[in-house]
């Protein structure tokens, strides 16, 4: 159910369409169930009807229910009016492919006719003889033509009957799919949308491909579960009730004794939809596990030609198709002994318990008038209630699986999400303080241990030391990536709590350059102005000029408008690292983070980046972390890490002196 009211949240704005859906669902079913009966109609009172009790009469003014007959007029009992004059009773027996007149009323029995001579024996054996004659052809078209125009009508009613449900099944599932195309559509905005504001925690936690899997896959299992609740499940509902109606209206005795059936039936399905729900989760767990196995290969591609790994990733790969394929087979046998297989069984005890149970009602002598329409009818109802059961069996399977993939998307969309909050706040100075930090990213295995230490704004700050010394660490706590528990530390900027206000509102002061520029899909101009709509081509050309990037611009023919291929493979480090800085400035954040970001290049593209970085540092305070020794040496201060700790401050030439831990790592570097 709550799942359902997820999946129908995302129903507003089409509730007209959804409206639509369902009374074109209402009046199909309606529609199905006056079918048995007008068939029944048919049968009953028209063409089986013609052996209803008929009597001879004197000459009538009716006569479109009178038959002119051998000079003698014949009106069937039901059709007899105040005005009619009885002469006597007569009968109209079919027997075999020929129509037979006797002129005495027949008693009830097994019927023979030979040479003209209707023989009938009565349930106890008692043997009766009439004299008949048979009709032409003509002259049964005469004792028909009472009924021809009810006839007539019946026929044009089942005709339109069929039409309607055609046309209101063809609304019926238009309207659908506007409401599910909708539904796909926002399911997968929110989700995006989602995604944005997730804590970069749970990137870690999750693989990238898995989440693309669940946008894209898992967004159907709202459609499909939409679709079930509305085609499937209000059909099936609406189905055996009215199913009911019909079975009541025409024998209330055998409705009753179908309800026996249910507690087996129920018994059946809950164990069926037990193991199918274990089923479920279990393929989709490993669908998504196979799509982000198959985005990870993809990625890496390359990495695995060089290494020669392919045939330790394809044993990987089809270990995980192998897990995959045998959940889907068991799917498929659960299905081919519990479901299908099943609901053919009990169609067919359906059908014949219905005859059985006429069989014995004609035996016995009921009150119950058995005919050929009658038991038809009944079937076709009785069907129905069958139907239902025959759709949990072939659609739970589709069920169980949107179920799962609906909670699966849902868990993005409702998970725990950064405050998107935006309040104007002045632009920070840039002082930065942190006061005693201790970090975990696990549990109580500290990565930041006590670390404390004051930027003061407009300075450039290195922090380097060994790979696991808590650099990126700190930068993430700068950035709230992640934030302090209580008791663990601060970190103030301009004295204030980071915590103070909302991410959106602090990270818009603050800048970062990564190692991997990080390039969209686009153009170069609006990669620059990334967030920021407002900046015009002069203002984009005038900001890469003064960090030196004029060389992009006259490299191509477009110039800004150069297109970038997907992650920017068509550029350089040195061109990526470029207009990433351009990003920063068109941005202006007074503290800009700058991470490894001359790790990837040569000496003369690090030469350019010094000098841009020049340019960007003005009126900001910069925090570069690095492992190559030449990017920080001209930094007013550089902080050395090591294990999670504040080993050392001071100057290039003041840690020289110190000869410490950066002394070292400088003499490793200068060989």
């Amino acid at each position: 159910m709550k799942n359902l009211k997820r999946t129908f949240k995302f129903t507003k704005g089409n509730i007209r369409f959804v409206v639509v859906s369902v009374l074109m669902i209402i009046l199909v079913q309606v529609l199905n169930f006056l079918s048995p009966l007008i068939v029944k109609n048919i049968l009953d009172d028209c063409i089986l009807g013609i052996e209803y009790d008929w009597v001879e009469v004197k000459e009538t003014i009716d006569s479109k229910k009178t038959v002119n007959y051998d000079g003698r007029f014949f009106k069937q009992a039901r059709f007899l009016t105040e005005s009619d004059e009885v002469i006597k009773d007569m009968s109209l027996i079919v027997y075999k492919d020929g129509y037979y007149l006797c002129e005495e009323k027949i008693a009830s029995g097994n019927k023979s006719v030979d040479k003209n001579i209707l023989t009938v024996v009565d349930a106890e054996g008692n043997t009766s003889q009439y004299d008949v004659v048979r009709l032409s052809k003509s002259e049964v078209v005469d004792f028909y033509r009472p009924i021809f125009f009810t006839l007539i009508v019946l026929l044009i009613l089942l005709f339109s009957r069929s039409a309607l449900s055609v046309l209101a099944s063809f609304i019926g599932t238009r309207a659908t799919n506007v409401v599910i195309s909708d539904i796909a559509q926002r399911g997968r905005t929110e989700a995006m949308r989602s995604v944005e504001r997730l804590p970069i925690s749970y990137f870690e936690e999750e693989p990238a491909g898995k989440m693309a899997a669940r946008i894209q896959s898992d967004v159907d299992g709202m459609i499909g579960l939409y679709r079930l609740s509305i085609n499937v499940l209000l059909n099936a509902v609406l189905s055996f009730v009215l199913a009911y109606v019909g079975m009541f209206y025409l024998d209330k005795k055998l409705a009753l004794l179908s309800f026996l059936a249910y507690p087996l039936a129920y018994i059946w399905i809950k164990f069926f939809l037990v193991k199918l729900k274990k089923i479920a989760e279990k393929v989709n767990e490993l669908s998504s596990l196979l799509t982000a196995k198959i985005n990870e290969i993809i990625n890496g591609i390359n990495i695995l030609q060089i290494f020669n790994y392919k045939k330790q990733t394809i044993d990987e790969f089809n270990d995980l198709n192998r897990k995959y394929m045998k959940e889907q087979l068991d799917e498929v046998k659960l299905h081919i002994v519990a479901g299908w297989n099943m609901i053919s069984i009990v169609r067919g005890l359906v059908t014949l318990l219905i005859v059985v149970y006429f069989g014995l009602q004609r035996l016995s002598v009921s009150e119950t008038v058995i005919t050929a329409g009658l038991i038809y009818a009944y079937n076709e109802y009785l069907l129905k209630i069958v139907e239902p059961v025959n759709i949990i069996f072939n659609q739970v399977g589709e069920l169980q699986h949107s179920l799962v993939r609906t909670e699966r998307i849902h868990k993005l969309i409702e998970g725990r999400q950064e405050d998107i909050t935006k309040e104007t706040i002045a632009r920070y100075n840039g002082d930065i303080d942190f006061d005693d930090v201790w970090f975990a990213y696990e549990n109580d295995d500290y990565v930041l241990k006590g670390i404390s230490f004051h930027i003061e704004k407009g300075t450039s700050v290195g922090l380097v030391g060994h790979t696991g010394s808590g650099k990126s660490s700190l930068m993430n706590l700068l950035l709230r990536f992640y934030d302090l528990k209580p008791g663990k530390g601060c970190i103030r900027v301009d004295g204030n709590d980071i915590r103070e206000h909302s991410k959106r509102s602090y990270r818009e002061h603050i800048g970062i350059v990564l190692q991997e520029p990080v390039l969209f899909k686009g153009t170069i101009a609006s990669n620059i102005r990334f967030g920021k709509e407002n900046v015009s081509d002069e203002e984009i050309i005038n900001i890469l000029t003064s960090i030196g990037g004029k060389k992009i611009i006259d490299k191509f023919e477009k110039g800004i408008n150069q297109e970038i291929n997907r992650t920017g493979a068509n550029m350089s480090c040195g061109e990526k690292q470029i207009i990433a800085l351009a990003r920063v400035l068109v941005h202006n954040p007074s503290i800009l983070i700058m991470d490894e970001a001359t790790s990837h290049i040569d000496t003369e593209t690090e030469v350019m980046i010094k000098k841009a970085l020049e340019v960007v540092a003005k009126g900001r305070t910069m925090i570069i972390i690095a492992h190559r020794l030449s990017t920080v040496q001209n930094s007013d201060k550089i902080i050395v890490l090591d294990h999670g700790l504040k080993v050392e401050e001071g100057t290039h030439k003041e840690l020289l002196a110190n000869n410490g831990v950066y002394a070292n790592i400088y003499r490793a570097q200068v060989g």
